[in-house]
């Protein structure tokens, strides 16, 4: 994701500090007869490109500046990152063989350019190069081989190589500091899960029940293997097993109610437990603020008692909890009532705010904020698993303003 220009014209204001002494530095021993422009011109000259908020033309004057040696490593590794957050990923591709290709740089010093260039590979979709890349890294030492296997499992996630991305995880997990373990151990569970997922889709259910049983081992508290385990068991025919993995969903994640909710409303009904559909619904309401489980215990509300039954009971939720997705539902059971007079301010409330439900995220990442109009364990802004929760839509309102009757 592309930073703010201000934040790359700060870092390059400290570039250009840091190439100010060495400009310095070679002006006043390196400067030969004969040159175009000394180092000092080139500094002047970039920095004037930089304030003229041409931040692209400041960095390849520094980058011309600059000797390739191990002193200027750092900042070199630092110009290309920039030009790779500013979407100039060929560049910085270009900017790191090149230090590759003309720098006489130690074994540790290569693998940092090394990095760096996978990571630019990576970024311009080039996912083959930079594991072939990666792959030279694998008798780095302990601290870099952290980090490449990171990028590795990055890769493989992208590629959808589940099986590589677990055993990335697996040496991951023996070199990498106690305290990402768990986030590791997170991933490696999902990995699993997206294993387990393939094999529904193909109805293998005894390879998904494995896999899920591993993701279980793993990371317990995924609350994505039970959501899958009661989607298997209710495949399998199974709808009690169903029923008690789908109810461990509250326990680990209460957000995750209602994803549960529709599965475990079908394994009650296959059960032949009807009555139950609507002893759930109606315990389920009491004791949920979310509006989407709410309207999903309608069915088995509406079975039970009927229509007019629905409607009065939205009417009570509304008063306790006031919601877009309730009122329009509302609104949509009006319009098929007896109130005649309400029925063009129905209909028309009704369009405008399933539009602007339709338009609305449902899932947000709680890691970076990434918004979502559906459910994905991976999040696509900042690549975290298990980070994207079901968002609550209920109106923000003054408890006072309550009183007044719908």
């Amino acid at each position: 994701m592309e930073q703010p220009t201000s934040f790359f014209s700060f870092l390059l204001v400290l570039v250009a500090i840091g190439l100010a002494w060495l400009a310095g530095y070679r002006t006043r021993f390196h400067q030969f007869p004969g040159l175009k422009r000394s180092s000092q011109q080139d500094y002047f000259v970039g920095l004037n490109y930089l304030l003229n908020d041409e931040p692209d033309d400041a960095i390849d004057i520094f980058i011309e500046a600059l000797e390739i040696n191990s002193d200027t490593l750092a900042t070199h590794l630092a110009l290309g990152t920039l030009l790779r957050r500013r979407g100039k990923v060929d560049r910085s591709i270009s900017h790191y063989q090149q230090l590759l290709e003309i720098g006489n740089f130690s074994g540790r010093e290569q693998c940092e350019i090394k990095i760096q260039l996978a990571r630019s590979f990576i970024s311009a979709g080039l996912l083959d190069r930079a594991e072939r890349l990666l792959e030279e890294l694998a008798n780095a030492p302990p601290a870099i081989r952290e980090v490449v296997l990171g990028l590795a499992i990055s890769v493989f996630q992208k590629e959808k190589e589940w099986q590589q991305a677990l055993r990335a995880a697996s040496e991951l997990q023996k070199i990498c500091p106690p305290h990402r373990r768990q986030e590791i151990q997170l991933q490696a569970s999902h990995f699993h899960c997206e294993l387990a997922d393939i094999a529904l889709k193909m109805m293998q259910l005894d390879v998904a029940r494995d896999e899920l049983i591993k993701a279980q081992q793993v990371c317990r508290h995924n609350v994505r293997i039970y959501l899958m385990q009661g989607r298997l068991e209710s495949l399998a025919g199974a709808p009690r097993e169903a029923m008690k993995m789908l109810l461990k969903v509250s326990q680990f994640d209460p957000a995750f109610a209602h994803e549960a909710g529709q599965e475990l409303r079908s394994s009650l009904q296959k059960a032949g437990l009807e009555r139950q559909v609507a002893a759930f619904a109606e315990e389920d309401t009491e004791h949920s603020n979310e509006a989407r489980q709410i309207l999903d215990s309608m069915a088995g509300i509406a079975n039970a008692h009927g229509e007019d039954e629905v409607l009065g009971f939205l009417l009570l939720q509304l008063k306790a909890r006031p919601s877009l997705s309730l009122l329009a539902q509302a609104m949509a059971l009006a319009v098929r009532g007896d109130i005649s007079t309400k029925v063009k301010v129905l209909e028309l409330g009704s369009s405008l705010l399933g539009q602007h439900l339709q338009n609305s995220p449902h899932y947000r990442c709680e890691n970076c904020g990434f918004e979502l109009k559906s459910m994905h364990w991976l999040c696509p802004g900042c690549g975290r698993w298990g980070m994207v929760k079901p968002l609550d839509d209920r109106i923000s309102y003054q408890h006072e303003d309550m009183s007044t009757p719908l």
